[in-house]
């Protein structure tokens, strides 16, 4: 019977996200002005989870070139306070943009590094109760793989026990090219795609306590650099630095 209800789950969620021509663009970031938007982002310090513990406020690691946003990473020449072994560059929207119930979609590239992980990802612009979480990772990259990770988090999804609904898939990339990753949230579901090609659809499962918290927040962009870490490895040849990501525009649509 429990498989049943989620067979079903799924495929009410399926039939969501194919309404893709019910989408209204309401912002577009082109970063086609000379510097980051300061109104729109802010740059990411140093922190301590895995992330962002390279993190650096360096403006040559996250600037405006030719119309994209570019983020670097690059090993700590000592030119600046920083103290870590590497440094790298991100920006944030958190207090300043954020949508609700919309699709996400990022027209981003990075290049092959060995211990590299580009990240494009949303968390709630707001306060979540004691004990949630929630988090759209809408790609992740790792090292020179030649697909990249689109995940879904939640305080369900995090318990290692549970297992289903799935809550990430993976879609082939062009490597060292441009790709378009995107994310659709709905009040039962979530859909990801990585070049129109959908990777991921996770249903809401009624019943299940803290499953589905997404459609309760805004969420605001977070778009990291990072070198090193648990899932990602050491950087194993720092000659192939800098790792870059570049994001050319993002665009945000809403259900009307």
């Amino acid at each position: 019977m429990k498989r049943l209800l989620l067979l079903l789950a799924v495929i009410i969620a399926m039939a969501s996200c194919a309404h893709k021509e019910g989408w209204t663009l309401v912002w577009t970031e082109d970063f086609d002005g000379p510097e980051i938007d300061e109104t729109v982002w802010s740059r990411i310090g140093l922190g301590r989870s895995d992330w962002d513990n390279m993190m650096s406020l360096r403006p040559d690691l996250a600037f405006i070139e030719d119309g994209q946003l570019v983020l670097l990473g690059k090993v700590n020449d000592g030119s600046s306070s920083d103290t870590t072994a590497f440094v790298t560059g991100g920006i944030k929207s958190r207090g300043k943009k954020s949508f609700q119930l919309a699709k996400f979609e990022i027209k981003a590239k990075y290049n092959n590094v060995d211990g590299f992980w580009p990240a494009l990802w949303l968390m709630p612009d707001c306060d979540v109760p004691q004990g949630e979480y929630a988090e759209i990772d809408i790609m992740e990259h790792l090292n020179s793989d030649d697909f990249a990770y689109q995940t879904v988090h939640s305080r369900y999804s995090l318990d290692v026990s549970r297992t289903e609904p799935k809550n990430h898939g993976t879609g082939p990339i062009k490597e060292n090219d441009w790709n378009i990753y995107a994310a659709e949230v709905y009040r039962d579901s979530i859909c990801t795609y990585i070049n129109g090609e959908k990777t991921m659809t996770y249903p809401k499962v009624e019943g299940k306590e803290h499953q589905f918290p997404w459609p309760d927040y805004p969420f605001y962009f977070i778009l990291s650099n990072q070198l090193g870490g648990a899932w990602v490895g050491e950087v194993k040849n720092p000659d192939q630095l800098p790792s870059e990501l570049k994001v050319d525009w993002i665009k945000v649509y809403q259900w009307q």
